[in-house]
C-alpha cells in the first residue's frame, strides 16, 4: 500500500534541534529537526502517555519530560525506562533519594514501549508526513 505523505508544517518553523507538535488526520506527532534532517513520531511518550513535545531533543534523542524514558527519534526504540538511576557519581538530597525510590518501586511495573515513527519528505520548504 502506498503511503499518503500530508503537508505537515513549514520546514522552517522547526529550528534545528527542536521540536514542534503538528495534527495530522488526527493523529498528534511531533516532528524533530536533527541536523537539518526531519524525523516525525507519536506525541505521546511509550511510557505514561505524557507528551514528548514538553522533553527535551538531544541530538537524535528525545527524553520525556515527565519521567525521562528516552527515545531515538529515527527509529522510534525506547532507549531507557523512567527516572534515571544514575546521577553521574552525585548523591540527590536524603528527601529526593527516598521520593526517587519509592517511585522507581512503582514505575518497575509500568513498561516502557517504543514509539511510533512517520516517514517524512522535503518538499517545496514543507516537512510532510506519510500516514
Amino acid at each position: 500500500m502506498d503511503k499518503k505523505f500530508v503537508r505537515a508544517i513549514l520546514a522552517d518553523e522547526v529550528a534545528p534541534g527542536g521540536m514542534r507538535v503538528v495534527e495530522l488526520d488526527g493523529h498528534e506527532i511531533v516532528v524533530c529537526n536533527w541536523r537539518g534532517r526531519y524525523f516525525a513520531v507519536q506525541r505521546r511518550c511509550g511510557h505514561m502517555n505524557a507528551p514528548l513535545d514538553m522533553g527535551t531533543l538531544d541530538g537524535k534523542f528525545v527524553t520525556c519530560a515527565m519521567h525521562c524514558a528516552q527515545f531515538d527519534v529515527t527509529t522510534g526504540e525506547a532507549l531507557s525506562g523512567p527516572v534515571p538511576a544514575d546521577f553521574g557519581g552525585e548523591s540527590p538530597p536524603a528527601n529526593l533519594s527516598g521520593y526517587l525510590e519509592h517511585i522507581g518501586m512503582q514505575m518497575k511495573h509500568v513498561r516502557t514501549e517504543s514509539i511510533s515513527t512517520y516517514d517524512t519528505k522535503v518538499e517545496a520548504g514543507w516537512v510532510h508526513v506519510a500516514l
